[in-house]
C-alpha cells in the first residue's frame, strides 16, 4: 500500500522546501500541512482530502495576512472554476493529482503566496464605510428598526435570529449599481442594530472602528463581535446558498455575546 504521506512529501516536497516551507505533519486525518514564516505571516499550502472515507483531494493556500482568503486551483484557473476536489481512487490516481498539484504549485502557487505576504483592504469594510459607520450607527440603528421592528420584540437571542430572518428575507438583489448601493446601507442598518443589541445586554463595552474589522469589544475578549462582518457574511450565505440554518448565520455567530456577561 503506497505511503501518502511520504509520496506527498517526495513530489511536493523539493520544490516547497526551497521557498522555505517545512511540513508540519497531518491534521484530523484528512490534511497535510507546509508551512513557512515570512516576516510576521505565516503561510500554508494544504493537501485537503474531502473526508477520511472520501478518496477525493484539493489544495489549499492560505495566509495569514488579512484580506487574502484562501487560494484554490478553481479560484485561479478559470477552467477548473466549477471543480474543487480531484478523485484519487489507486495509486496511480493519487501519483498523478500530485504531480499535477506540483505543477499548480510551480506555475502558480509561489506568485500568488508572493501576493498573499501583503494584507488587503477588507471589500467591504472600507475606510470610508467604517468611518461612515463610526458616525451614524446610531442612526442606521434607529432608521432600519423603524422598518423592521427588530430591538423592541423577544429575548436579545430571539432578536437576533430575528435579524436572520430579516436577511434571509432579502437575500436576492439586483445587479446594478443603484441596487448595490440599497443592499449596502441595508447591511449597515443591520449590522448597527446587532451592535445596539449586543451593547444594550452587556451593559458595558464599546465600539471600535479603527482596526481592520469594525468589532464590538467587550470585557470577556472571547466575545468580540465584528457586526458588519457577520451580517454580511449571513446574507452572502443566504444571497449564494438560498438557504439557512435553523436559527441562523448571525445567532450562530454572536449568540454567546447575548448568553454571557461579566
Amino acid at each position: 500500500m503506497l505511503n501518502r504521506t511520504k509520496k506527498i512529501k517526495e513530489i511536493m516536497g523539493n520544490d516547497i522546501i526551497d521557498k522555505g516551507f517545512c511540513y508540519l505533519g497531518k491534521e484530523n486525518g484528512t490534511a497535510w500541512v507546509f508551512e513557512r514564516k515570512v516576516g510576521d505571516v505565516i503561510q500554508n499550502i494544504l493537501i485537503q482530502q474531502h473526508t477520511v472515507f472520501e478518496k477525493e483531494y484539493k489544495i489549499i493556500l492560505w495566509t495569514s495576512a488579512r484580506g487574502n482568503g484562501v487560494k484554490e486551483i478553481g479560484s485561479v484557473l478559470a477552467e477548473y472554476k466549477d471543480k474543487e476536489y480531484w478523485l484519487a481512487e489507486t495509486d496511480e490516481e493519487f501519483i498523478e493529482v500530485l504531480n499535477f498539484f506540483a505543477s499548480f504549485i510551480k506555475n502558480y502557487g509561489f506568485d500568488l503566496l508572493e501576493d498573499m505576504k501583503t494584507e488587503k483592504p477588507d471589500s467591504f469594510e472600507t475606510l470610508e464605510r467604517k468611518a461612515y459607520f463610526k458616525l451614524h450607527w446610531e442612526e442606521l440603528a434607529e432608521k432600519y428598526d423603524k422598518k423592521y421592528h427588530i430591538l423592541d420584540t423577544g429575548t436579545p437571542e430571539e432578536k437576533l435570529v430575528h435579524i436572520d430572518d430579516i436577511l434571509f428575507d432579502n437575500r436576492e438583489a439586483e445587479d446594478t449599481v443603484e441596487k448595490q448601493e440599497e443592499v449596502n446601507e441595508f447591511l449597515l442598518g443591520m449590522a448597527a442594530i446587532l451592535t445596539k443589541i449586543i451593547l444594550e445586554y452587556q451593559g458595558k463595552g464599546y465600539l471600535d472602528c479603527d482596526g481592520y474589522r469594525v468589532e464590538i469589544i467587550l470585557a470577556e475578549s472571547v466575545l468580540n463581535v465584528m457586526p458588519i462582518f457577520t451580517v454580511v457574511q449571513a446574507w452572502l450565505d443566504y444571497h449564494f446558498d438560498g438557504k439557512r440554518e435553523i436559527d441562523g448565520t448571525v445567532w450562530g455567530m454572536t449568540r454567546m455575546a447575548v448568553k454571557y456577561r461579566k
